[in-house]
């Protein structure tokens, strides 16, 4: 059968989510759904980072304990995850006690391995970022992100040793060994590391909001393990590492699913301290590009914050699953539109895949009481077009082009649309031509094969669209009855 071990990122608890993490919760779930129907022993990690000078700075603003406010963002993500169908397998929370000791036996093993060294750092450190930036990319003095000024800072760190494990990372990204994907990020890797990647902290100062270092020499408490290198380990410590059953038999992953934006950090720093900790290095990275919402990156400050609690119960939650993933190819930037989706909701699913079926059950019950027999044969041009589709939707598939692999489905649905009105079925039924049953029964085998390419995307309504079948070929369903799949809005 084999294992496929697939995760998200595990966003930052530092507000509640929005469609942007929600687009990668449910890019992931497509997939992991997609392996589980190829038979694979599927894990599907997610999860938050909870740890940082950034928690510690919005807890104090709203007079809550750090603690309490990430409970509180915890459960926000938990709500928000159930509403979209999100079946991951664990969720972490690096405030977890099976976390920090997980994290404080692999900072032990890169320090064993003599690749953490004491330094000191001198330079701008970002909050919002949670990171160390540079002057010159930063605009009229601020981090573009956050549009603040980072603080300078001096203080004693802990450095990884990251120059020692480059030539090698090098090395497996060109050989495919390490593979990222799509290939615009694979270069933007290369170019980066060629660029000059400095070695990074795994410690802060004075900070006390995280897990406490567990070696050097410096007084009990004073460095904390710096949040990025804390968060990063948590796609070992959610299996239990070193010893936990589900590390021994889900490590490596074999697909990290991230963003643009914390592209070093997964695709550099991260093999880098794997290398470091003798354990072998992920399968695949797919990173995806950045979403904007009407040209704008998403903001609480700009009012631009799309809730996906709020787009669930509009629209439902495989209509939103729907909506997010065809809006532009993952391996893009895209721009959401938040008035387009009731437009792309009744073009695409209300009159598309729903009217489709609606039209295709109500001439198969009136016609013939449910009731097909496959002798009667299908259409050849629609079976081989169904094959092509097939073939390219498989093909999508496999290289996580989610966006394209719908793109495949919906155009067959629209064949099939185009099938009925050039076959006139109610024609063909009320002069009794014998051609109807091949019709039919070639409406069905579309529709049986739609079903398939659709499930991982709305697990919900495909399931009701097979127990409508069900009910249609055992003669339990009634003239009149509708499916309903997805209403006009």
């Amino acid at each position: 059968m084999g294992k496929f071990y697939l995760t998200t990122p595990i966003y930052y608890a530092s507000g509640k989510p929005h469609i942007g993490h929600s687009f990668t919760a449910v890019f992931t779930d497509v997939v992991a759904r997609r392996q589980k129907s190829k038979g694979k022993d599927v894990f599907f990690s997610a999860g938050l980072d909870e740890h940082g000078s950034k928690i510690e700075e919005k807890a104090k603003k709203e007079n809550k304990d750090p603690q309490k406010f990430t409970d509180e963002i915890a459960q926000s993500y938990l709500s928000a995850w159930k509403s979209l169908g999100i079946e991951y397998s664990d969720f972490i929370r690096t405030t977890s006690e099976k976390h920090k000791n997980g994290v404080l036996k692999f900072v032990k093993k890169l320090w064993d391995a003599g690749d953490i060294y004491e330094g000191e750092y001198e330079g701008l450190y970002c909050v919002g970022c949670e990171n160390f930036v540079l002057e010159r990319n930063l605009v009229d003095g601020l981090c573009p992100d956050h549009l603040v000024a980072p603080q300078k800072i001096k203080e004693k760190n802990y450095f990884f040793n990251l120059k020692k494990y480059l030539p090698e990372i090098k090395k497996k990204i060109e050989k495919g060994e390490l593979k990222i994907i799509p290939d615009s990020r694979k270069n933007e890797t290369l170019a980066m590391m060629e660029s000059g990647v400095s070695d990074f902290s795994v410690t802060r100062e004075g900070l006390k909001w995280g897990i406490p270092f567990p070696c050097g020499n410096s007084p009990a408490g004073e460095q904390t393990i710096y949040v990025w290198a804390d968060a990063l380990i948590n796609y070992a410590t959610i299996l239990g590492y070193p010893d936990g059953e589900n590390f021994k038999k889900y490590w490596p992953p074999d697909l990290h699913i991230i963003g643009a934006e914390i592209n070093k950090f997964h695709s550099i720093y991260w093999p880098a301290m794997l290398m470091s900790a003798g354990l072998p290095l992920p399968k695949e990275i797919f990173i995806h590009g950045l979403l904007t919402v009407n040209g704008q990156k998403m903001s609480k400050t700009i009012g631009n914050i799309i809730d996906p609690i709020e787009l669930a119960e509009k629209f439902g939650a495989d209509a939103v699953r729907y909506l997010l993933l065809s809006q532009f190819p993952a391996s893009e930037h895209g721009d959401v539109k938040a008035e387009e989706f009731a437009r792309k909701y009744n073009s695409d699913l209300a009159n598309g895949i729903g009217n489709l079926l609606e039209r295709s059950f109500t001439m198969m019950i009136d016609y013939r009481g449910g009731i097909l027999d496959a002798k009667n044969g299908l259409d050849e041009k629609i079976k081989s077009s169904a094959e092509k589709t097939e073939k390219s939707y498989e093909n999508n598939f496999e290289n996580y082009k989610l966006y394209e692999a719908l793109a495949d489905v919906f155009a067959f649905i629209k064949k099939l649309d185009v099938y009925i009105n050039r076959e006139q079925p109610w024609a063909l039924n009320k002069n009794k031509d014998e051609k109807l049953d091949v019709v039919l029964n070639t409406l069905l085998f579309g529709i049986e094969k739609i079903i398939v390419w659709l499930e991982p995307f709305m697990p919900s309504k495909i399931g009701e669209v097979k127990n409508h079948i069900l009910k249609l070929q055992s003669g339990k369903l009634k003239k009149g009855e509708k499916l309903g799949l997805f209403p006009r809005i």
